[in-house]
């Protein structure tokens, strides 16, 4: 009997022992809240890579609208000796761009007397449609943007003014069929060039570019007309 109590307190002490060496640990029960993972360097790269494609690509579209909306001039040049006839180039002119029979034929004209002319100031994508178009004809044609003069400084810088001679030698009619056949002039523009010429001893026929002016007197000098040229600055 004396045992029994002290027994009894042994048994206890091992059972509250047991409860605390058994006791579950808070922290690590506690610590299974969600973890956040850094975003990896790579994948932020593309997603930078991604916006700015898609702005460049945004750009590009409306800076391709713009120009499209631009206005340039379209342009026809042409050679001294064409080797296209006039009404060639005048019809596919007329029945490519739309202008009127008139109006492609006095393009033309200018074209042939000065080295280039106007045909119509168009949107960029029409211009460059005509033109090739054109060029499929066999017409040569140049385009600039419409804010930029069609090549005029350069053609103002070299023109010439091309004069006839008095001649008692030919009529007024075959020295204004030869000035219509050569220079390109009207009827009435010839015979009033010969008329000034055969009153007053000389008279302007026209101003030309250069290449075109010594073109023009070497075919009149062939069929026999007096010509001279003089630089269009000179007083």
């Amino acid at each position: 009997m004396v045992l029994l109590p002290f027994v009894l307190s042994i048994f206890a002490f091992a059972k509250c022992g047991a409860f605390i060496f058994s006791r579950p640990n808070r922290h690590t029960a506690h610590s299974t809240a969600p973890t956040l993972l850094p975003l990896s360097s790579h994948s932020g790269k593309h997603l930078l890579d991604d916006l700015s494609s898609e702005s460049e690509s945004s750009g590009a579209t409306e800076n391709q609208h713009k120009r499209s909306q631009e206005i340039w001039e379209l342009g026809l040049r042409m050679s001294s000796s064409p080797e296209l006839p006039l009404e060639h180039t005048s019809r596919c002119i007329n029945q490519v761009v739309g202008v009127s029979e008139a109006e492609s034929h006095e393009i033309v004209s200018q074209a042939h007397r000065h080295g280039i002319a106007l045909i119509e100031e168009l949107p960029l994508d029409v211009a460059v449609s005509f033109k090739a178009e054109l060029e499929r004809c066999g017409i040569y044609c140049e385009m600039v943007p419409a804010e930029k003069p069609l090549s005029q400084d350069s053609i103002e810088g070299d023109m010439w003014e091309l004069g006839l001679l008095r001649d008692e030698h030919y009529s007024r009619e075959y020295t204004s069929r030869c000035l219509c056949q050569v220079a390109g002039l009207s009827e009435a523009d010839a015979y009033e060039a010969s008329s000034q010429a055969s009153r007053h001893g000389v008279a302007l026929i026209d101003k030309f570019h250069s290449e075109h002016a010594e073109h023009f007197m070497s075919e009149l000098t062939r069929l026999g007309i007096d010509v001279c040229v003089v630089s269009a600055g000179e007083e």
